[in-house]
């Protein structure tokens, strides 16, 4: 196996998190061009598909078929059409997408400049990806040739006052879900979750944890809809050997696909290493001082 260097860098392009006008997100997003159509696009670890707006692929004169109502975060439904292969450019690198979902555009994401959202970890078929949410990088690095752990550990030494928590993904899931363990209870799969503002488990996993009063969670679905849960207060987390410090954890009735949810509350200051393959592990890079279980 050839050595991972600079030359395997099909990407390296910064995230943002102002939209237009300059009012600040908790997202992170690229600059990209659909069609030739500008836009900024958020980076959404918790997306199964890529999902962009109606208006932006219009305008840049893609086919679309109706498709069935998708479910956003809220449980609320989601007029969506199909709009299957699609090339969108990020920076100097050009991607091919598949199975590319349109939706009517969020209430603020005309006025923002946003046009929706990519699922990283499926924006190259073989591709590691870092989500860099230290330094604010997004980079694509090619794996031909090149063996996992050393391309792993290539990225890792990019933030060397991080430490590498390597860990396996839910197989069943197109999302970075790995295990993770609250209060003693048993691990259950929980997203890492970029495109999620807050940390949010199930009510069947927290158990006892939820008793505050039902209240919305901080955030909404791209419906608008609010995302409603109860004020569990601040809990740790148990994931990959390393207590994670949560500052207000969120209960909710039910989420689909998964107990829990891991958002920017927390994934501010660390960085992910992740790939379209679900049986490839996914890499948490977070701060040494983070306490083992």
């Amino acid at each position: 196996m050839a050595e991972t260097s600079g030359d395997d860098v099909i990407l390296d392009v910064p995230l943002l998190f102002a939209v237009e006008g300059g009012d600040l997100v908790h997202s992170p997003m690229v600059h990209a061009r659909v069609g030739g159509v500008a836009t900024r696009l958020i980076l959404d670890t918790g997306a199964t598909d890529h999902v962009l707006t109606k208006p932006l692929i219009d305008r840049a004169g893609a086919p679309t078929v109706p498709a069935e109502d998708g479910t956003d975060h809220a449980g609320a439904a989601v007029a969506s059409w199909s709009v299957g292969d699609l090339e969108v450019a990020i920076g100097p690198a050009t991607f091919d997408l598949h199975d590319v979902v349109a939706i009517a555009s969020p209430g603020p994401f005309d006025a923002w400049g946003v046009g929706g959202f990519l699922s990283p970890q499926h924006l190259h078929p073989t591709a590691r990806v870092l989500v860099d949410l230290v330094g604010d990088r997004l980079v694509v690095v090619d794996m031909r040739d090149r063996d996992r752990a050393s391309v792993d550990a290539w990225l890792a030494a990019r933030l060397p006052d991080h430490r590498p928590l390597e860990l396996a993904r839910d197989p069943a899931s197109r999302t970075v879900a790995v295990a993770a363990t609250i209060d003693g209870s048993a691990p259950v799969a929980t997203m890492l979750n970029s495109g999620g503002r807050g940390t949010e488990f199930a009510r069947a996993v927290a158990g006892s944890l939820a008793g505050g009063a039902e209240a919305r969670a901080g955030s909404h679905g791209i419906s608008g809809a609010a995302v409603m849960g109860a004020d569990a207060g601040s809990h740790d987390l148990l994931v990959g050997g390393v207590r994670v410090a949560v500052a207000r954890l969120v209960v909710r009735d039910e989420i689909d696909e998964v107990g829990g949810i891991i958002g920017m509350d927390v994934l501010r200051g660390t960085a992910l290493i992740c790939s379209a393959d679900p049986s490839e592990p996914v890499v948490w890079l977070v701060p040494t001082a983070w306490p083992d279980a």
